[in-house]
């Protein structure tokens, strides 16, 4: 096997994998790991948007901003280096773009079966392995109150539909998408443009999300509620009062201790959004308001 570049060997080193010839079963280990090492958050995102950067890390940035930040990413971040990381492991694949406003991946054989499997580390989905959405079978997958389910579209029979459910409910609009239609980063330049427009879902809150496997759980912080949820359904919701509050519970629960998070607040707070005053009544909220959405990464 050729050398890897050092950016991929830091990229491994963080999941704390070793490199491996590419397989289905190496495959899910690294889609297990990346969903617990890398978060999905939308700090960087705050931070890059007050910058002036308005595009997409490099695999090079990315595992920097991870090694000295904790960043993770949105969709388009985390699944593009994903991508990146993997066809330098010698996989196959490209990115799709599941309902015109999210990045997912699909990867093709000969290492891991005779149709594409699904791979996604920016939905906040439990999908933990690679699945065979074009064969027959089960495709939906779950971890406590939150699951998802590939399935083929009602609407266009040549298409397959995501869900994210939460509490057993649709908690985003249902994205459908068509196996052929692939795309490379350069493809998905106006809509991560308009992720960065000042209205853009991911400017406008505060959203961090991480697995925690090894403690059976996963913990989401929305704006000032940190929420646990377990793999048996039960869960823990705390109201945090304070900035201090916000910094402690990222470094402690969701242990992410580098992640800039004070930066994230007081960029949302210049911007006239207070994370620590309840919406109004007539606000929808965060999992109603994606409906109206055609993209939240």
């Amino acid at each position: 096997m050729s050398t890897l570049p050092n950016w991929a060997s830091l990229y491994l080193q963080r999941l704390q994998l070793d490199r491996k010839s590419p397989s289905l079963s190496y495959l899910s280990q690294l889609c297990r790991a990346h969903l617990q090492t890398f978060p999905y958050e939308n700090v960087s995102k705050l931070l890059f948007f007050r910058d002036g950067k308005h595009e997409v890390p490099t695999p090079e940035e990315y595992v920097h901003n991870a090694i000295h930040y904790n960043f993770g990413g949105t969709c388009y971040t985390n699944n593009h280096s994903f991508l990146a990381l993997l066809r330098t492991l010698g996989f196959f694949g490209q990115l799709i773009l599941p309902g015109g406003g999210h990045a997912a991946i699909l990867i093709d054989g000969p290492n891991t079966g005779e149709t594409p499997v699904y791979v996604d580390t920016g939905a906040t989905a439990p999908i933990f392995e690679p699945i065979h959405f074009l064969e027959e079978g089960n495709h939906a997958r779950s971890f406590g109150t939150v699951s998802m389910d590939l399935t083929k579209s009602p609407d266009h029979p040549e298409h397959y539909r995501f869900t994210r459910y939460e509490n057993g409910k649709v908690a985003i609009p249902p994205w459908d998408f068509h196996p052929n239609e692939r795309k490379e980063l350069s493809d998905l330049s106006e809509v991560i443009r308009s992720s960065f427009l000042p209205d853009a879902f991911f400017l406008n809150r505060l959203h961090i999300h991480r697995f925690q496997l090894e403690q059976d759980r996963f913990v989401v912080l929305k704006n000032n509620t940190l929420h646990i949820g377990y793999s048996d359904g039960t869960n823990q919701i705390t109201p945090l009062n304070t900035v201090f509050d916000i910094e402690a519970a990222v470094a402690d629960e969701i242990q992410l201790p580098l992640l800039p998070v004070r930066e994230a607040v007081e960029i949302l707070l210049e911007r006239g959004i207070d994370i620590f005053i309840a919406p109004k009544k007539e606000e929808v909220p965060l999992e109603n308001e994606a409906l109206n959405r055609p993209s939240i990464c």
